[in-house]
């Protein structure tokens, strides 16, 4: 049975923790520093996860929280998990020290391997994608809530892509677009990119190169709340948990129906 939770307290929190991070935003005292993978990693980024667990964890669903800046926690400790939190509390770090509005708030349940709600926060511009049982929708900064319904065809003569503001785009990626016939690709970073495809303004993110669990799920839930989809390369719903958290290549549409498209 899937668990329920009360979405309108994740949201409250995401938001919190937003604004956590833009006290730390546009500081050019701002401390950074880098992990082994080369990625940077800031104040903002601790500050706003110790916020999102100690806030998740008063709410007593008594579900593990694993996030990027929390603990490393073993495949062997968390292989049995049926339940947990996925939280990146700063996605988009990078574009976070750029100054370019391109980060959120992240926080996804997975249940069973699968994400089943999510919440997305963008700081910068006040506005919320979130979803769960209930469905998936979008509160901008006037407070205006919309229902993210999308449809089960494109319009396949004119495929929007997105792609990561700051990775570097490989060649086979673009080739896998271009044999899907994708007419515009645009740069984005964070997980913006699935709010994109959610409320339709978007119709295909793919990636090859490595990404974590947690950049990902929030997203996933949202998107596929919507009505679209996140597919491995085996072309099955994206899982999570993994014995490895890095995530391999998937690709994300914009709407239900893929059965026509050839990737």
């Amino acid at each position: 049975m899937k668990p329920t939770v009360h979405i309108q307290a994740i949201n409250e929190i995401a938001v919190s923790a937003g604004k956590i991070l833009l006290e730390f935003y546009q500081r050019a005292d701002l401390q950074i520093n880098y992990k082994e993978d080369d990625s940077p990693v800031s104040a903002a980024d601790y500050a706003a996860n110790q916020f999102i667990v100690a806030e998740l964890e008063k709410l007593n669903y008594g579900f593990p929280i694993l996030s990027e800046e929390g603990v490393a926690i073993p495949y062997e400790e968390r292989k049995n998990w049926e339940t947990f939190w996925l939280v990146d509390p700063l996605d988009g770090t990078k574009e976070f020290i750029k100054a370019n509005g391109n980060f959120t708030v992240n926080i996804g349940l997975i249940h069973q391997n699968y994400p089943i709600a999510g919440v997305i926060y963008l700081p910068v511009i006040d506005t919320l994608y979130f979803a769960d049982e209930n469905g998936a929708f979008k509160i901008n900064a006037q407070q205006e809530k919309t229902r993210l319904n999308l449809p089960q065809e494109p319009d396949y003569e004119n495929l929007r892509a997105l792609k990561s503001n700051s990775n570097t785009y490989k060649t086979s990626e673009y080739q896998v677009l271009e044999k899907l016939g994708v007419k515009q690709i645009t740069p984005i970073g964070s997980a913006i990119k699935y709010c994109l495809l959610a409320e339709g303004s978007a119709d295909i993110y793919y990636r090859q190169s490595p990404n974590m669990e947690w950049d990902s799920a929030s997203g996933q839930a949202i998107l596929e709340i919507s009505g679209g989809k996140i597919l491995g390369a085996d072309k099955q719903r994206f899982p999570y948990n993994k014995v490895s958290l890095l995530n391999d290549e998937f690709i994300c549409f914009g709407f239900g129906n893929t059965d026509k498209l050839d990737f």
